[in-house]
C-alpha cells in the first residue's frame, strides 16, 4: 500500500482519476475542493499514515482510528471471507479495509466496492495509490446510493459481473458498520432485490431459448412483409395512452374505458384482450411478449378480433399468432438482446424496443416509443384481489382452462407489498419483481408523466395515483391523429420487396455459417468433457506431477468458460448454463483439497456435456432453418416477400 505525503496529494489524485471509468470521473468533478474540505478532514499520524475524520452537520467522527493499519488487520481477521469468486465490500474504510482485503484475497476474486459517500471516495483518491488494484482488473467501484450507481451496476451485471453474482461474499468495513449502517443496509436490500430481478432476465431454460429461436426463424416472413417499428416512432407525441392490464381490479374499471375510444391510445396487454373485447372495447394496440403455445391457444385459436386492432408483438411470439391475426401487425425486435440484434442486423432497419420483464413493461415502452404522454396504467394490480383472485373474471386464466396456470401462480411464495390504499396487501415474489422492473422503467424516463389509475392493487413508485374517471375527463378531449393500424397500412404499401429479398439472402448465409460453427463446437465440447473425465482419474493420486497437471487443466477450463463472449449467439445460448455452473463452482470456494478438485472436475465435465447438447440442438435447428428460409427466398415474386 502506497500513500501520498502532504505535498503529493494532488499528483496522487490526478493519477488515480485517470484510471477511473468515465462516469466516476464525471462524479468526482461534481464535488468542489471547498465542499470536500467541509466534509473531510485528513491528518497524518505519528507513523505517517493519513487518518480521516468526517463532518456531518454539527457532528464530527473518525472514519479511521489513529492506528489504521493495525485496525484494518484486526478487522480482516474477524471477517476473513475465504476464497469466494466475488466479494461485495461495503465501505472502503478510507482505503485501509480495501488494501487489507486485497492483500489476502485469491487472485481470481473480483471485488466490487460500494462506497455510499462520494466525498469519502474522492478524499481517498488524494491519499492512496490505487493503480495496482485497478490494473489487476479485479476491482469495480460503485459510489453513492443505489439511485446514483444503479445504471452502472446494471451495466456491470451484463458484462463482467454476470457469472459471480449468485454467490458473492458480503463484507462490511468498520465505518460501514459504525457510522453508516443504515445507508449500507439500504444498499444491501437494493442489490439483492435487483440481482434477483436481473437474474430472472436470463430466461427460463435452454428449451425456452430454443422455442424463441424457432419462433423467430418461423416469423422471418412476418418480419419481411410488414413495416419496421420505426414507422410509428413519435407519431403520437403528447397523445394520452392507457395501458390496460388484466389484474382483478379491471372488472371495476372496464365500463369506464368505453369513454376513451378515439380520444386516446388504448394499449392492451395480451391476456386483457378477451375481457376488453367481450365488453365491446376495441384497443388500438395489442401487445404480446410471450413465446409459448398458450398465447395462441388461450387468446387466438378460434377467436376473431377486429381488424382495427394493431398487433405489436415480439418476434419470438408463436408464429400462429401472426398468421391468425386479421389486423395490421409489426413483429418487434427486442432491444438489448443479442439474438434480436443478430436478426436486426440482417433483416431489420435497426429499430428496436425495450420490453422489460413482462408485457406491461413492453406496453409502456411502446407508448413511450410512440411519443405518448401521459401514460396511464389501469388494471395493473401486481397483487392478489379478493379471495386470492389473480386476474379479471373474464380472463382465460380465471376460467377452468386456466386452472393449472392459477395453481402455478399461487405456488409462488407470498409477499406483502404497499397497496394503493396505504395498507399492506398480499402479492407474490414474481409480481413484486415485475413491479420493481416497471418502477425502473418509470425512473429512467422522467420526461414522461405516469399515472396509476388501478382501482386497488400495489403502489407503483414513480406513477402518481389518480382516479380513472378524472383522468379520462382531463385528457380524453381531442381525437387521436389516426388509428395505429391505418398508419401501419400506409407504410406497408411502400415496402421494397427487392431490398428485403437481398437481406434475406445474406441472413441465410449467416444461418448456415452458425449451423457449422455449432456443429464444430459440439465436437470440441465433447473433447473437453473427455479431458475432464481423465482429470478425475488423476484426482486420487498423490504425485506432484499430477497435481500440477490438475491445476493447469482446471485453470484452462475456467478460462475456456469465458470463450465466445464476443459471439452473439454463443453468448445468448450459453449464458444460462454458464451462470448455473459458475454458481456451483463458486460455492466450492478455493479448490485446495483433493476432494474439492474432484468435485470441480466433475462439475466441469457436466458443464461441457450440457454445452455439447446445446450446440447439437442449435446446429440441427439452424441447418433446418436454412433450408426453410432458402425455400422462402425462392418463392415466385408474387408470393414471396
Amino acid at each position: 500500500m502506497k500513500t501520498a505525503k502532504p505535498d503529493e496529494t494532488k499528483e496522487m489524485y490526478e493519477k488515480n482519476l485517470a484510471l477511473l471509468s468515465p462516469w466516476l470521473k464525471a462524479s468526482m468533478s461534481e464535488i468542489s475542493d471547498s465542499e470536500l474540505r467541509e466534509k473531510i478532514e485528513v491528518t497524518y499520524n505519528e507513523e505517517g499514515y493519513p487518518v480521516c475524520r468526517y463532518r456531518q452537520g454539527d457532528v464530527s467522527f473518525h472514519i479511521t482510528s489513529e492506528h489504521p493499519i493495525r485496525e484494518a488487520k484486526t478487522w480482516y481477521q474477524s471477517i476473513a471471507p475465504g476464497g469466494p469468486a466475488e466479494v461485495f465490500l461495503y465501505g472502503t474504510g478510507f482505503g485501509y479495509a480495501l488494501f487489507e482485503l486485497f492483500a489476502h484475497k485469491e487472485p481470481h476474486t473480483l471485488v466490487v466496492v460500494f462506497e455510499q459517500d462520494r466525498y469519502l471516495f474522492k478524499a481517498m483518491l488524494y491519499y492512496f495509490d490505487l493503480s495496482q488494484l485497478i490494473q489487476e482488473n479485479k476491482i469495480v467501484f460503485l459510489i453513492g446510493d443505489s439511485s446514483y450507481f444503479r445504471e452502472a451496476f446494471q451495466e456491470l451485471f451484463y458484462n463482467m459481473l454476470f457469472f459471480g453474482v449468485t454467490h458473492p461474499a458480503v463484507v462490511l468495513s468498520l465505518p460501514a458498520v459504525r457510522n453508516f449502517k443504515t445507508e449500507y443496509l439500504e444498499i444491501h436490500r437494493y442489490l439483492f432485490r435487483d440481482l434477483c430481478f436481473l437474474s430472472s432476465l436470463l430466461g427460463n431454460s435452454h428449451q425456452d431459448n430454443m422455442t424463441g429461436l424457432r419462433n423467430m426463424l418461423a416469423n422471418v416472413r412476418e418480419i419481411l412483409e410488414n413495416p419496421y417499428p420505426s414507422c410509428l416512432k413519435e407519431k403520437y407525441r403528447n397523445v394520452p395512452a392507457f395501458i390496460i392490464s388484466n389484474g382483478p381490479s379491471l372488472d371495476r374499471s372496464i365500463q369506464k374505458l368505453k369513454g376513451i375510444h378515439g380520444k386516446a391510445l388504448i394499449l392492451c396487454v395480451e391476456s386483457a384482450i378477451v375481457p376488453l373485447t367481450k365488453s365491446g372495447i376495441t384497443p388500438d394496440i395489442l401487445a404480446i411478449v410471450e413465446r409459448t403455445k398458450y398465447t395462441y391457444l388461450y387468446h387466438f385459436k378460434d377467436r376473431n378480433y377486429s381488424p382495427d386492432i394493431a398487433l405489436l408483438a415480439l418476434a419470438v411470439t408463436d408464429p400462429r399468432v401472426f398468421r391468425s391475426f386479421a389486423g395490421e401487425k409489426i413483429p418487434i425486435l427486442r432491444k438489448g438482446e443479442d439474438l434480436n440484434r443478430w436478426f436486426n442486423q440482417n433483416l431489420g432497419d435497426g429499430s428496436e424496443l425495450d420490453a422489460g420483464a413482462n408485457v406491461s413493461h413492453f406496453a409502456a415502452c411502446i407508448a413511450m416509443y410512440l411519443g405518448a404522454d401521459p401514460i396511464i396504467f389501469v388494471g395493473q394490480d401486481f397483487a392478489y384481489g379478493p379471495d386470492g383472485l389473480t386476474h379479471s373474471k373474464d380472463a382465460v386464466i380465471s376460467q377452468e382452462t386456466g386452472k393449472q396456470a392459477r395453481e402455478r401462480i399461487h405456488a409462488i411464495p407470498t409477499v406483502y407489498v404497499e397497496g394503493n390504499s396505504g395498507t399492506m396487501i398480499p402479492s407474490n415474489r414474481l409480481w413484486a419483481d415485475f413491479r420493481l422492473g416497471l418502477e425502473h422503467i418509470i425512473e429512467d424516463h422522467p420526461e414522461h408523466r405516469f399515472y396509476n389509475a388501478t382501482d386497488g392493487g400495489a403502489r407503483i413508485h414513480g406513477a402518481d395515483r389518480a382516479e380513472l374517471g378524472e383522468l379520462i375527463r382531463q385528457y380524453c378531449v381531442e381525437p387521436i391523429p389516426s388509428r395505429v393500424g391505418e398508419l401501419i397500412s400506409e407504410y406497408k404499401a411502400n415496402i421494397s420487396i427487392a431490398e428485403r429479398r437481398t437481406r434475406l439472402g445474406g441472413f441465410i448465409t449467416d444461418v448456415e455459417r452458425y449451423a457449422v460453427l455449432f456443429r464444430n463446437l459440439a465436437k470440441e465440447m465433447n473433447l473437453k468433457k473427455l479431458k475432464c473425465d481423465k482429470m478425475l482419474l488423476l484426482c486420487s493420486r498423490e504425485k506432484e506431477q499430477d497435481r500440477r497437471t490438475l491445476e493447469e487443466a482446471y485453470q484452462e477450463n475456467i478460462d475456456a468458460f469465458h470463450q465466445f463472449a464476443e459471439n452473439v449467439l454463443c453468448r445468448t445460448f450459453f449464458q444460462q448454463l454458464k451462470c448455473a455452473y459458475f454458481h456451483l463452482l463458486d460455492r466450492l470456494g478455493t479448490v485446495d483439497t483433493p476432494e474439492k478438485t474432484a468435485q470441480a472436475f466433475s462439475l466441469q465435465s457436466r458443464f461441457y456435456n450440457d454445452l455439447r447438447v446445446v450446440c447439437q440442438s442449435l446446429s440441427v435447428t439452424l441447418a433446418e432453418a436454412a433450408d426453410s428460409l432458402r425455400a422462402l427466398s425462392e418463392e415466385p415474386r408474387e408470393k414471396a416477400v
